[in-house]
């Protein structure tokens, strides 16, 4: 059912906004319902990308961690795109199933034969990683991957491109739509650099390929990508990596051969999360990171346009992240320094301590952390609307210079008033003095917003506070990253707590958490 728009004005030019389907006890600011940017130059591409959508794609990459890996948000921002500007075709897909990780809301992933993996917050190891922050790798005789639409997939005059290593010892494989074996002699099958590009049938609900490897042979497998061949409509990527911190970035090994092939207009760096949440700071070399990742999307595309996010609010282990509002002043900062643009999704969500609003009213999940699906689909609405209202502020002011709203200030103390209640959160709230390196000087660039807790309160619950170490016995099957996700932690955490040099567990292992 199409949704009803309707206007209301704020700065003297028109807001668009869905017919409010959410409490407005959630808080959502729509003063912030914009994607930022800061050059005329920067204001024109936007239009212009838009502009051309009858005559040429308009191509979203969505990097991030787990939300985006689960397409929740995604889907409902791409399924808006495509009403209003064309369908473009589905976009990327990927075999999670063999990463031993969820699949997206969109299709089951499933497998045959032994993989082995690799995912972007684990680092480089002997697997490349490709575009979409995984691979996996077999060397079975008989392997497959499984593709399974929940809904069946509209693919006329379209191509599925796959993505896999092409090397002297790759294994033989053969393609599957539902149950047609495509012949991959057909002369219809373009041979590329990074795998071939197949013709699709008018539609499918499963995708497979069968692989056999003979001895010294593999099969590495980076995605799947299907495009209209009409050169019009919006495709959205969904790229996420659950755990994911924005440095993953630097190691996506075949970034540089696979992205120019799906020719991005727009890259988001949907991060943070990971980035803040275990320290409630700013790491000092976060600022290198962000802007290493920049300078890699835009060396290999120079015409995308990047995208920095900031976070929601978040609590964690009896903390109210108060790093929140300096993350996102840090991205604003490094937005404005490397002419990208800016969505402050922590504002417009509501900001600082709006999380146990978020759960109570049935949008977000009890960790403080992660929002539900309800949560994640408002997000993914609110990127939409935010691209609009950019659209429509560009189009009145023709020589528009930026678009900057500046973010809000926040009284942590005012916050003890009405801490989150434990039946709520599962901890007792503790506000932590901010701790930001002062070398790094945008890094600090909003201290002065968050007013810290007198050093006494905070020494005072932390001597009442009795230490209970976590432990966790490992199961069969079971991984580290299962464990990092089940806790809330890093991998990186979990080795350094346990001494562990290689992620290599056993059943019956005592893991200590941090």
């Amino acid at each position: 059912m199409v949704k009803k728009l309707y206007l209301f004005l704020l700065f003297n030019f028109p807001i668009i906004v869905f017919t409010q389907e959410y409490p407005q006890e959630l808080a959502v600011d729509n003063s912030y319902n914009f994607i930022q940017f800061y050059s005329n130059e920067v204001a024109n591409k936007i239009q212009n990308h838009f502009d051309d959508v009858t005559n040429e794609k308009l191509v979203f990459v969505h990097y991030g961690g787990s939300h985006i890996q689960a397409e929740i948000p995604t889907t409902k921002a791409r399924s808006l795109f495509q009403d209003k500007y064309g369908n473009g075709g589905r976009g990327l897909i990927f075999s999670y199933g063999a990463a031993n990780t969820y699949s997206s809301v969109n299709y089951k992933s499933s497998f045959k034969g032994d993989w082995t993996y690799v995912k972007s917050f684990q680092g480089r190891k002997e697997i490349p990683l490709g575009i979409c922050g995984m691979s996996v790798d077999t060397k079975s005789q008989n392997a497959e991957l499984n593709f399974l639409f929940k809904t069946k997939l509209e693919t006329t005059n379209s191509l599925l491109h796959l993505f896999y290593e092409k090397d002297p010892f790759a294994g033989k494989f053969s393609i599957w739509f539902d149950s047609i074996n495509i012949s991959l002699d057909s002369i219809k099958i373009e041979q590329t650099s990074y795998g071939i590009i197949i013709p699709c049938p008018n539609s499918v609900n499963n995708i497979s390929i069968k692989i056999s490897c003979e001895e010294n042979q593999h099969f590495t497998f980076y995605g799947l990508n299907i495009e209209k061949t009409t050169n019009n409509g919006v495709i959205y990527h969904s790229t996420g990596v659950g755990a994911a911190a924005i440095r993953s970035i630097l190691v996506l090994d075949k970034l540089e051969e696979q992205l120019p092939i799906i020719k991005p207009d727009f890259v988001f760096l949907d991060f943070g999360t990971n980035d803040i949440l275990y320290t409630n700071q700013i790491d000092p070399k976060l600022v290198n990171q962000i802007e290493s990742a920049i300078s890699k999307i835009k060396s290999i595309s120079p015409e995308a346009l990047v995208i920095l996010t900031s976070t929601q609010d978040l609590f964690y282990k009896g903390n109210i992240i108060t790093a929140g509002p300096i993350f996102r002043d840090l991205m604003d900062s490094i937005a404005q320094a490397n002419n990208c643009l800016f969505w402050n999704w922590y504002d417009l969500a509501g900001g600082l301590g709006t999380i146990k609003k978020w759960h109570t009213l049935g949008y977000a999940q009890a960790d403080g952390i992660h929002l539900n699906t309800k949560g994640y689909q408002l997000k993914g609405q609110k990127i939409f609307e935010s691209f609009e209202n950019t659209l429509a502020k560009i189009k009145s002011t023709p020589a528009i210079s930026s678009l900057h709203i500046t973010g809000k200030k926040y009284n942590v103390k005012e916050l003890k008033k009405n801490p989150i209640e434990k039946s709520q959160i599962n901890d007792s709230l503790k506000i932590n003095q901010i701790n930001v390196n002062s070398d790094n000087e945008k890094a600090i660039v909003s201290e002065k917003v968050i007013k810290p807790v007198e050093k006494k309160i905070v020494e005072k619950k932390i001597v009442e506070k009795k230490t209970v170490e976590k432990s966790y016995t490992v199961k069969k099957g079971d991984n580290l990253s299962q464990i990092a996700n089940k806790f809330h932690v890093s991998v990186t955490a979990l080795k350094n707590k346990n001494n562990l040099k290689t992620d290599l567990i056993r059943p019956g292992q005592t893991i200590k958490i941090p």
